[in-house]
């Protein structure tokens, strides 16, 4: 593994590792600020001298506020490396198989990153533990203010921020939140009714790693959709009041499932059976263990781990921490190479178990497998 990133694999991220407010149903905010350079053509057009200049350019004028952290050329990263970066949110599909040159730029607690000649020219991400939008977008704003002072931006008068995509003109600005809604998923019919009233309020809900994925977990995401002629504050505060509903009726559904004495046996029985399978798996996949990890969470938060025969050790944070380090790519990063789908189950198992019986020690897969 390239030795720059051996920090930052074995660090959880500030926004995972710290449960922030809501932190039972939310795992963390994030703000988006796209932004272009008025004088040179959109990364899907631009030309690979101008992509590299532009890259120069960034090192020796961004670089200095990230000295606490990583600017590193996806070029020089091998697929489990690259994997590694989406998996954290720090960088996307696109980003690390540009044809053009790019750059990812990110502190080390994961809380800001910046992506170079993505879908546009800037990409500022802000990140924060649970339901607090507002920290996230200020550490974005001020990363973003920093650019505007030092490049020339493509800006409209009536339009506003000019982009790639059309439907972020304006404000560029998405908002979005990372919700774990297990109890909510059990009750399929409430959950698909969340989903449709905020697809009518033209809000955007898909898996964790965004556009194209899947809701592996239970674990969502809901972003704005609108960033032309709305405030960026009130996106912001849109994405949060949607998000204060969904917690709510989360929290409703852990509730009633806790006083409807067949559904509290249900899910009893489904924990005990997933931290079995879980506790002694040879192998597994990471849908399989994702869902078996977001049965066993929903557990804990329930308040019926004692049922389950989990010591105090365990808590639902700590279970939330493995659904993220089970991924291919964290996998594939501790080994420095990219694995086969049955070495990646066999490790996936390992990092898994070894999680779970013994939370204060840490998970190591490459020691086992």
């Amino acid at each position: 593994m390239d030795p720059r990133l051996e920090p930052i694999l074995h660090r959880t991220p500030t926004w995972l590792e710290n449960e922030g407010p809501e932190g039972d149903v939310v795992v963390s905010s994030r703000v988006r600020q796209a932004r272009n350079l008025a004088q040179i053509p959109f990364p899907r057009l631009i030309s690979g001298a101008q992509a590299q200049r532009l890259c120069g350019e960034v090192e020796e004028v961004l670089a200095p506020l990230f000295r606490n952290g990583l600017v590193l050329n996806p070029n020089d990263l091998d697929p489990a490396e690259a994997e590694f970066l989406i998996e954290r949110s720090l960088a996307t599909r696109d980003l690390v198989e540009s044809s053009v040159p790019t750059r990812v730029l990110f502190l080390g607690d994961g809380t800001l990153a910046l992506m170079v000649n993505e879908e546009d020219h800037f990409r500022v991400q802000g990140f924060a533990a649970g339901l607090d939008l507002n920290a996230a977008h200020q550490s974005a704003s001020k990363l973003t203010e920093e650019i505007s002072c030092r490049f020339r931006l493509a800006r409209h008068s009536k339009y506003g921020y000019l982009t790639a995509c059309p439907t972020n003109v304006g404000s560029g600005m998405r908002a979005s939140l990372m919700l774990h809604l297990p109890a909510l998923a059990r009750a399929t019919q409430p959950l698909h009714q969340m989903i449709q009233v905020a697809r009518r309020a033209n809000l955007a809900v898909r898996g964790v790693h965004g556009e194209g994925s899947r809701a592996l977990g239970n674990l969502y995401q809901i972003s704005n959709q609108i960033t032309l002629g709305v405030p960026a504050k009130k996106q912001v505060g849109t994405i949060e009041s949607f998000g204060r509903e969904l917690i709510e009726y989360e929290r409703r559904e852990r509730t009633s499932l806790l006083h409807d004495e067949g559904a509290r046996e249900a899910l009893v029985t489904d924990a005990t059976e997933a931290f079995v399978k879980l506790s002694a798996a040879d192998a597994i996949s990471t849908a399989e263990a994702l869902t078996k990890l977001s049965v066993l969470r929903l557990a804990l938060l329930a308040g019926i781990g004692d049922e389950l025969g989990i010591d105090q050790l365990h808590s639902a944070s700590q279970v939330l921490t493995l659904c993220f380090q089970l991924q291919p790519g964290h996998l594939q990063a501790r080994f420095g190479q990219s694995l086969d789908p049955a070495r990646r189950d066999r490790s996936r198992a390992i990092l898994v178990r070894r999680g779970l019986t013994d939370p204060l020690a840490g998970s190591d897969p490459e020691a086992e497998a």
